[in-house]
């Protein structure tokens, strides 16, 4: 028996100064990683996000409709696909302190009025939880990092060392002309998807009683706060949608931001007017094109243009 709990003591004490060692490497290499989103984009954002002006937050349908060099010369998209508002509300409390900052935060009504959303995407900022302290408070407040984890750093890094170490050796872009955002090109086998999905009916089920997820509205008082007390100008904005449906939950969200005194920017109709298949790569996200108009319609909007004058004076 105590020779099997010394074996048992040797193996586990090994496997945590091993653990520790791994993690050391891991981090020296993801730290020199500055293209793609699964570490890339993250590590730029941390290196330029004082010295910025403007910066988007939000998931796909920020990352590659909002052009923000046609907002702001100073700015930068930290769009990450699959990602919602857990993750961009723990990004948005990485800003400066008191600097004066605009701040655009992509919403999806749809979302907020999920009751199933857990937070479950702040996951994706594990690989940074053992070396920064406010995404560790974040990740905790969701019990969000296993016990095991604690005990082995570098399982952190699960599902993203591939990706790491592809982006490391090959970079997928030159991080110094890139500022987050990703374009959609619409190839000929989308479009022609796209016509055919056009032409099947919508079964869309629409809520009938709007009531905004709890874990939600706490993150929208936690950004309205951390903006408030640091100089930072919060919009949130829904980007257009091929077809708008359930429309109710559009305005039931504006009236919820109006109470809690958030500005709302909705452009989910924007081209029900004047719409066109090449606009679009899918019934949600854009195409080029599309970004391009929605993207010159955002910098035209007074509030937007009042708010980068301000910063811009300053």
């Amino acid at each position: 028996m105590y020779k099997s709990i010394k074996l048992l003591f040797f193996i586990l004490l090994t496997s945590f100064f091993a653990d520790k060692v791994i993690y050391h490497l891991l981090n020296v290499s993801s730290d020199k990683v500055y293209s793609g989103q699964a570490i890339g984009k993250l590590n730029q954002y941390l290196t330029v996000k004082d010295t910025l002006e403007l910066i988007v937050f939000g998931n796909s349908r920020a990352n590659h409709h909002i052009d923000v060099r046609k907002l702001a010369n100073t700015s930068f998209n930290m769009g990450i696909d699959g990602t919602f508002i857990a993750y961009s509300s723990t990004l948005i409390k990485l800003l400066p302190l008191d600097k004066k900052q605009l701040v655009i935060l992509h919403v999806d009504p749809k979302r907020a009025f999920n009751n199933n959303y857990k937070g479950l995407d702040i996951d994706v900022l594990k690989t940074k939880y053992h070396r920064n302290s406010i995404i560790k408070n974040e990740i905790d407040k969701l019990n969000r990092n296993n016990c095991l984890q604690k005990f082995y750093w570098s399982i952190a890094y699960n599902g993203t060392v591939l990706g790491i170490g592809k982006n490391y050796i090959f970079p997928k872009y030159d991080h110094k002309n890139y500022y987050g955002y990703d374009p959609i090109k619409v190839s000929n086998t989308q479009r022609e998807i796209l016509e055919k999905i056009l032409l099947e009916p919508d079964n869309v089920e629409c809520q009938d009683k709007l009531e905004i997820n709890p874990l939600y509205e706490k993150y929208l008082k936690e950004i309205k706060s951390f903006c408030s007390k640091n100089n930072k100008k919060l919009f949130l904005v829904t980007t257009p949608t091929y077809d708008p449906t359930c429309i109710d939950q559009f305005e039931k969200l504006s009236i919820i931001l109006k109470e809690m005194g958030i500005d709302y920017l909705n452009y989910s109709t924007l081209f029900t007017n004047s719409n066109s298949l090449e606009y679009w790569k899918d019934k949600t996200h854009l195409s080029e094109k599309g970004a391009e108009i929605f993207s010159i319609a955002l910098s035209e909007n007074p509030k937007i243009i009042a708010a980068i004058n301000s910063i811009e004076k300053d």
